[in-house]
């Protein structure tokens, strides 16, 4: 019984955790705008990989949009459990780029963002029985 309440509680958790995530950092994208505007002379800092990022990215309004409605999308997908595992799909390939931008640029929070990344990544594993048919491959043999 206490195998089953996990199995159940903890992808849960895990979906609305990430969910509420994005939600709020798209939503701070979408509404606010997270970058700002880039300062004169940002891309030409060397070693400040923080201010040349964050610049380069204020550099583009529809960019910074672009980018916070997916995360405000994948972020409903996920949270709602009939499409969560297409949440999860579209959730890993944002997840991996803010992490890998966080530790690139040295943004400074990295372990967030491995730990969305992480956890998006067991919700995959726990619904592998539902992707793997778009794995393998069969042949129509007409």
């Amino acid at each position: 019984m206490l195998y089953r309440v996990l199995r159940q509680s903890i992808p849960a958790t895990f979906r609305l955790y990430l969910g509420v995530v994005f939600l709020i950092y798209g939503g701070v994208k979408i509404v606010f705008g997270q970058f700002g505007e880039p300062s004169p002379g940002a891309l030409e800092l060397k070693g400040e990989g923080f201010v040349a990022v964050w610049s380069f990215f204020g550099y583009s309004r529809p960019y910074e949009l672009f980018v916070g409605w997916g995360e405000v999308i994948a972020a409903l997908l996920i949270m709602i459990p009939r499409t969560s595992t297409f949440g999860a799909l579209c959730y890993l390939p944002i997840a991996v780029n803010v992490m890998m931008v966080n530790y690139f640029y040295n943004i400074g929070v990295q372990d967030l963002s491995t730990l969305l990344t992480v956890m998006c990544l067991v919700l995959l594993w726990v619904d592998r029985k539902k992707l793997l048919p778009l794995l393998s491959r069969k042949e129509d043999h007409a």
